[in-house]
């Protein structure tokens, strides 16, 4: 079976990959229910009218899910095992915010052995206007080849 995912003898220190979307109703109303996150903060819009943000904000954990979802992608079918990940938010993302993620590979540590290596990287969370949202750093284990060998 082909590959479609990048594998790790094909990366490079610096390389970067990105993608967009728009954070909807119905993104943040699944979250709160695979999350079991109910709180006001993202589900009572008049309540929140007339708090601090003025609106309903966004699950940390959806624009965490959202940002592993990109390097997913990336990887796909080389992508053995997230190792290491971390998130700091720095702004409030709002339903129908439009959010553009992107990745650098920082650090690449080849290991034969697993026909592989680690990959550390690090992920920059920007609405459309550039304001930082979050950042993040993630490590993990990427092979050299399809983890999935199917026979065509």
């Amino acid at each position: 079976m082909p590959r479609i995912g990048k594998a790790f003898n094909e990366l490079n220190k610096g390389d970067k990959f990105s993608e967009r979307i728009t954070v909807t109703e119905a993104h943040v109303v699944k979250a709160a229910g695979l999350f079991n996150d109910y709180n006001a903060l993202h589900t009572n819009a008049p309540a929140m009218e007339k708090a601090r943000f003025g609106k309903r904000i966004v699950h940390g954990a959806l624009t965490f899910s959202l940002a592993v979802g990109v390097y997913s992608k990336y990887f796909n079918d080389t992508d053995i095992s997230t190792v290491e990940a971390s998130i700091k938010f720095t702004a409030p993302i709002f339903i129908g915010d439009t959010i553009a993620m992107e990745w650098t590979i920082d650090e690449l540590d080849a290991k034969p052995k697993l026909n592989g290596g680690l990959v550390a990287m690090s992920c920059e969370v920007k609405n459309l206007e550039g304001t930082l949202l979050a950042s993040m750093e993630a490590k993990i284990l990427a092979a050299n080849e399809t983890i999935f060998p199917l026979d065509d």
